[in-house]
């Protein structure tokens, strides 16, 4: 290895650890926040103060964990789950195609399912609402083993705090953060025959808190930095613009041979992200990640900036004194009960009313009967032994449960409806503004998520644009999960170029029930429309089945279409809309003819029979022309 490149390597590790350090000085506190509010739901213990179960143990005091809050977690994360945030693709500039935007969309979808990224998502968003934090991570890896092209995938990140981005990153998607670091531990055996038998772990123990239980793994980080690289943006006398860089290398050619194509020239800069991977010596592998935004991308739970500070909050974060009073509360109202218990259901008997039956009053579960005696020395009635009765516990060992029970609701906002309980609210419409009430408490958790879902496709968008530039087959899914194949920068059935490399490209969030949901629905409205008015059958036949369950609607669909005119379908000529205008005035005179002779027949009619059955023809003649109409 040379000088320069050795200088360089210990100049990226350097700058690692200097960066490394300045994360955990900014993200420590958080991060810290973050584990003990997930613990406190989900490990068992973390909801009394550290030693206190074993005090508790010892004088003989139960200590229960009645963990409320991890059903309102699990409330919010299985909300979030059903209304999953699906990508959409805008066209923004002229170059942009909306035909192409849909064939993005299809892209996306297929990325998605081909990477599980319903499962990376609902880890992000699970440890957004647990700690406060999560992350969504994007890579490339080669299509198959025998393959030189490339696709984005999505990656889990089940310990976000093993993650550290740029703290000077204040967008709630992590688009402007300048650098990420990814730690993890990976097989020494492994590493050390691709790399060299001489890695040593990456040093964090001044710095973190990962551990390795082992020697059988080894801590390499991933550093992902973006940098701003000078070049020249030049336009070509074909109307294409690029950097030259880029140009040179996607036309295959030299700058001489370049230099006759260009019609206008300017000097800038373009985004690299450069990508290293090292260990604690060395550089182990390095670079260049294809497209302008880090592929890291934070889910954030509640955030608050006071002045230049970041604090980050779980879900349950305030609710957590609630939780431990609840506990408390309940604990001590067991205890009371165990308390009274011991003597609950015990003979009680006075000295002299068992005087000379003492060992058989000693041992009473052995008798069938017990004696004791009725009249004292004295000669008067004494009082007959008894059981003694538990005493319940005090009201305001009961009020005070009760009270930080009600008080987890009103903190998080999480009222009785949404989490399935009765409630005041009597009417339909009461109980549906408070469950949205509720809602909306939270929804934040929910806009943070789709924001970050959109920069994941705002990534992926680039990646298409930097991978998919030479043709190939790939699979695209539409919105109803039906899957087709086409060739990219070929010309498709439909006419369409598949070149997803020219235009720009935005995306925008559509939340709310997936689609087979929404295709029930839709079955349901369309069923009830039917009801009311059954001939609508013989127009929307088609659509009905295909939104039905029936697995072979498709099918059942396609025979009913055949039937229906063609006009009614879109499928014959169209009508122009002034034909259609005199047409409707056509049938508007012959209708005030037809009108005229009836009322002359009224006339000559004196019989009421026969007058209400000339209103039912005219009725009918106006119901004929109203359906034509409507056809037209």
């Amino acid at each position: 290895m040379s000088k320069d490149k050795i200088k360089k390597n210990e100049a990226i590790l350097s700058e690692i650890k200097k960066n490394l350090e300045y994360a955990e000085d900014q993200w420590q506190e958080n991060y810290q926040r973050g584990v003990e509010d997930k613990e406190f739901v989900t490990v068992e213990g973390a909801q009394w103060e550290r030693g206190a179960i074993e005090r508790r143990k010892s004088d003989g005091k139960p200590s229960f964990e009645i963990n409320l809050l991890r059903a309102y977690c699990a409330q919010q994360i299985n909300t979030q789950r059903q209304n999953r945030p699906q990508a959409k693709v805008v066209p923004v500039d002229n170059g942009a195609d909306p035909e192409v935007a849909k064939l993005i969309e299809g892209l996306i979808k297929d990325t998605e399912e081909t990477s599980d990224f319903e499962s990376v998502a609902d880890v992000a968003a699970e440890n957004a609402v647990y700690s406060g934090l999560g992350f969504i991570r994007i890579i490339t890896d080669f299509v198959s083993e025998d393959s030189f092209n490339q696709e984005p995938r999505f990656m889990m990140v089940t310990n976000p705090q093993a993650v550290y981005i740029d703290p000077q990153s204040r967008a709630f998607d992590g688009s402007d953060m300048n650098w990420a670091i990814v730690g993890e531990w990976i097989d020494k055996d492994s590493a050390e025959k691709q790399y060299g038998d001489d890695l040593v772990d990456f040093d964090l123990e001044n710095y973190s808190h990962w551990c390795n239980d082992n020697d059988k793994s080894v801590r390499i980080v991933e550093y992902f930095k973006k940098e701003q690289v000078p070049d020249q943006l030049l336009m070509l006398a074909d109307g294409t613009i690029g950097f030259k860089s880029e140009l040179m290398k996607d036309l295959n050619v030299s700058e001489d041979e370049l230099k006759p194509l260009i019609q206008n020239e300017r000097e800038t800069t373009r985004t690299a992200i450069k990508w290293y991977k090292v260990s604690g010596n060395k550089v182990l592998d390095e670079t260049e990640f294809p497209g302008k935004y880090i592929p890291i991308v934070p889910v954030y739970g509640g955030v608050t900036f006071v002045e230049e500070k970041r604090y980050i909050f779980s879900l349950i974060h305030f609710a957590k004194d609630s939780q431990r009073l609840y506990n408390f509360w309940k604990s001590t109202e067991a205890e009371v009960l165990q308390q009274t218990q011991k003597y609950q259901d015990k003979p009680v008997a006075s000295a002299e009313a068992v005087k000379g039956y003492e060992d058989m009053w000693k041992n009473p579960h052995k008798y069938a009967t017990l004696f004791y005696n009725q009249i004292s020395e004295g000669g008067e009635v004494q009082q007959a032994p008894f059981r003694m009765q538990g005493s319940s516990p005090p009201i305001a060992v009961l009020n005070a449960a009760e009270g930080s029970k009600q008080s987890i609701t009103d903190i998080l906002n999480m009222h009785a409806p949404m989490m399935g309980g009765d409630s005041q609210e009597v009417s339909g419409v009461a109980i549906g503004m408070r469950q949205r009430q509720s809602e909306t408490a939270q929804f934040h958790l929910q806009d943070n998520l789709n924001k970050s879902i959109r920069q994941s496709a705002r990534i992926l968008l680039g990646l298409y644009q930097k991978l998919y530039t030479v043709p190939m087959m790939r699979r695209i899914i539409g919105a109803d999960g039906e899957a087709q194949t086409i060739k990219m920068f070929d010309q498709t059935a439909e006419g369409i170029l598949a070149d997803v490399t020219v235009g720009r490209y935005d995306i925008r969030m559509d939340t709310g029930p997936s689609y087979n949901t929404q295709r029930e629905q839709n079955f349901q409205m369309i069923m009830q429309l039917l009801q009311m008015n059954p001939q609508l059958f013989a127009i929307i036949g088609d659509i009905l089945l295909q939104n039905s369950p029936l697995l072979n609607s498709k099918e059942i669909a396609e025979r009913i279409k055949k039937t229906m005119p063609p006009n009614l379908l879109g499928d014959g000529d169209q009508i122009n809309p002034e034909q259609a205008k005199a047409q409707i005035q056509q049938m508007d005179q012959v209708i005030q003819k037809m009108t005229g002779d009836l009322e002359k027949l009224q006339k000559l009619v004196d019989d009421k029979d026969q007058d209400r059955q000339l209103g039912m023809v005219k009725a009918q003649l106006q119901a004929e022309k109203d359906i034509q109409v409507a056809q037209i």
